[in-house]
């Protein structure tokens, strides 16, 4: 994922991952998947945005590209952001609240802005890989992000979640 240039950080792929995350139960979906299939949420809006605006349905060698150039970044920055984050949550006897939640709130900026960097660094990628032509795929969601590395079957949780994930791709193609 190295880089020569400068990144775009306010990017269509941006614009389109705040809008759809804003939709009516897509947080909540995301988290869940996130939560209970350890899913890049990243990763997803960025199938998500090529399928919805740019009519481009990633087939699995190259979401397996998109996958082994954002995971050094994922695990490297955006997952230890993740569980400071996570870990500053609770109260602590040690530590006034208001105070925590000032370094708590920094903590989830951070990871956020290295969420904004990794969907500019994807975004960049989507406009070098060369798929070219409009997708025929109806499903927004493809087969390969759907898989269960391990072969269980999809939690239900997970399937509804999708389900919320799919209608609001659906609803927000061009």
């Amino acid at each position: 994922m190295e880089q020569t240039v400068a990144l775009d950080l306010e990017n269509p792929a941006w614009a389109f991952a705040l809008d759809f995350y804003g939709r009516p139960g897509v947080a909540e979906a995301c988290l869940t998947l996130q939560d209970r299939l350890d899913a890049d949420i990243v990763e997803l809006v960025i199938v998500l945005y090529a399928w919805s605006m740019l009519g481009m349905s990633l087939c699995e060698a190259e979401g397996a590209e998109l996958r082994a150039e954002m995971q050094g970044w994922r695990e490297m920055t955006v997952l230890p952001l993740r569980h400071i984050r996570r870990a500053l949550k609770p109260p602590r006897s040690d530590m006034p609240y208001v105070t925590k939640e000032i370094l708590r709130d920094q903590v989830k900026r951070a990871e956020l802005l290295a969420e904004q960097m990794q969907i500019a660094w994807a975004e960049a990628w989507l406009t070098h890989i060369g798929t070219t032509g409009s997708s025929t795929d109806l499903y927004p969601v493809p087969a390969w992000f759907l898989a269960i590395p391990n072969g269980d079957p999809m939690p239900e949780s997970c399937t509804q979640a999708f389900a919320v994930i799919v209608q609001t791709a659906i609803g927000m193609k061009q």
